[in-house]
């Protein structure tokens, strides 16, 4: 799973990439970057193949988004779709942004509808905002309780 991690961060870094591209990039050959891009499809990453290579398509201006959020400390107005395809509005602190397990990568943040920790699959992010609003540093035993979501 390390080398897709690699194939989809060089897709998100380098924007749209040839197959060869990222066979050099990474090492392997040509064959193995477009059965690694089917993996990875079939995992739910969204991958598209344009005329000029492929491209992570949607994650981006969410990640965007998240990247802001954090560095800023503020609070990110997320809509999101569960696995049925029920879509609510939420207001997250975002803790952690992370690649994951099966080419997904999670957002991990304490979700105020839920007054939880929760985690978060970008690829079922529908919509993400920055608000204006700052949230405090987290307590120690909310940096504890995300620790826990990633298992750190």
């Amino acid at each position: 799973m390390d080398r897709r991690d690699a194939l989809v961060e060089e897709l998100r870094a380098g924007g749209r990439l040839s197959a060869r591209e990222l066979a050099s990039r990474l090492g392997v050959s040509r064959r193995t970057v477009i059965r690694d891009v089917a993996r990875l499809r079939e995992a739910g990453v969204p991958i598209r193949l344009d005329p000029g290579g492929y491209t992570v398509t949607g994650l981006d201006s969410v990640k965007r988004s998240i990247d802001q959020a954090l560095l800023g400390r503020r609070v990110l107005r997320i809509e999101y779709g569960d696995g049925r395809g029920a879509v609510t509005s939420r207001d997250v602190e975002p803790g952690i942004c992370l690649g994951g397990r099966g080419g997904h990568w999670y957002l991990v943040a304490w979700c105020r509808l839920r007054d939880d920790v929760r985690v978060f699959r970008l690829d079922r992010i529908v919509s993400a905002a920055v608000t204006s609003e700052r949230y405090p540093e987290p307590a120690p035993d909310r940096l504890a309780d995300l620790a826990d979501a990633v298992g750190v």
